[in-house]
């Protein structure tokens, strides 16, 4: 098990699963192991954090965030890039409590028509009388931009900006390119992550296409790490599953998809996300294998993992809770 030092590590390119659920929790003596909080991806690049989706896995992060701004003596400055508005990857932010904070920053970025159009989706979520507390009656200091595909967000130092594609940018920049997928109801940003030299793709809410999707592909090509909805099981989508509908549709995809993707795309690692709430820890761990059987650096997300991107071929595992995940023979260094 490897360890890694976060006050001298500034080189750090950490991954931290928050939240690996999709369409509602599913807390339970079932879902131990993989856990039942909503989608939440933690990533550290150096000092930076950045937090993709923010369901409801984004409440535990939300408390250890602040533990560490604490310890650090250090105001939290927080990006959240949003892969789309539905509640699932959304429902975490009345209950984040860095958003509480009069003298933390929180950059909200995510698809919209407006930031404006971005923040009254928001603030939909939780105004009365849902909900006792608005969006902007939270102390933090809020950005909200709203993304379109050919946008490059590029964060240098303390600031945030949209770059042109090609344009150049120094070692320490973080550059985030967008990829928007149809195959999911109104639509789903991809996010592409870089930094010195090495990347992270997450691909959520995302269904596959026949022969795969030659465009997410060519959007994933060669990342260290890549993220996917692997929400179903082959039978289930089919509707093979007695007592269940066929899910084609959707805008999830299957196992098989998600392995797909990655051998298309070339990628280093893939991780199996956005679990289907009605299945239960066998059934992720069976399908975690089944994965492997078609792409053998696959492993499916549970709360707790956490990876290292070091750009050598390796996705390095940091943490592993106790229990059956922590005998997972990809969770060794080099492995």
């Amino acid at each position: 098990m490897i360890f890694i030092n976060y006050a001298t590590n500034l080189d750090r390119f950490a991954v931290k699963f928050w939240g690996v659920r999709g369409s509602h929790p599913t807390p339970g003596p079932q879902t131990v192991r993989f856990g039942g909080n909503t989608a939440c991806v933690e990533v550290r690049l150096g000092e930076r954090t950045l937090i993709l989706d923010a369901g409801t896995g984004l409440i535990p992060l939300g408390r250890e965030l602040v533990r560490r701004a604490r310890r650090d003596g250090k105001p939290l400055d927080l990006v959240i890039l949003l892969s789309h508005l539905h509640h699932d990857h959304t429902q975490g932010i009345p209950f984040f409590a860095p958003a509480y904070l009069p003298n933390a920053r929180l950059r909200i970025y995510g698809p919209g028509t407006s930031a404006e159009g971005l923040s009254r989706v928001l603030e939909a979520n939780q105004s009365q009388p849902t909900f006792p507390v608005g969006l902007h009656e939270m102390a933090a200091v809020k950005e909200f931009r709203s993304l379109r595909e050919t946008d490059v967000l590029v964060l240098e130092g303390e600031q945030a900006r949209l770059a042109g594609p090609d344009e150049a940018v120094g070692e320490e920049t973080v550059r985030v390119r967008i990829h928007r997928s149809y195959a999911h109801p109104g639509g789903v940003y991809a996010y592409r992550l870089e930094w010195r030299g090495r990347s992270l793709v997450y691909a959520t809410d995302t269904e596959g296409y026949v022969g795969v999707d030659r465009r997410l592909a060519a959007f994933s090509a060669g990342a260290d790490l890549l993220i996917h909805d692997a929400q179903y099981s082959e039978a289930h989508y089919r509707g093979q599953v007695p007592g269940w509908p066929a899910t084609q549709g959707y805008g999830h995809s299957t196992v098989e998809m998600a392995c797909d993707l990655a051998a298309a795309a070339g990628v280093d690692r893939l991780v199996l996300f956005h679990h289907d709430p009605a299945y239960d820890d066998a059934a992720v761990a069976a399908a975690e294998a089944q994965a492997r059987a078609r792409f053998p650096r696959a492993l499916a997300a549970f709360e707790g993992l956490e990876l290292e991107v070091d750009g050598r071929g390796r996705g390095r595992l940091l943490l592993v809770p106790r229990g059956e995940a922590a005998a997972s023979p990809l969770l060794t260094k080099g492995k």
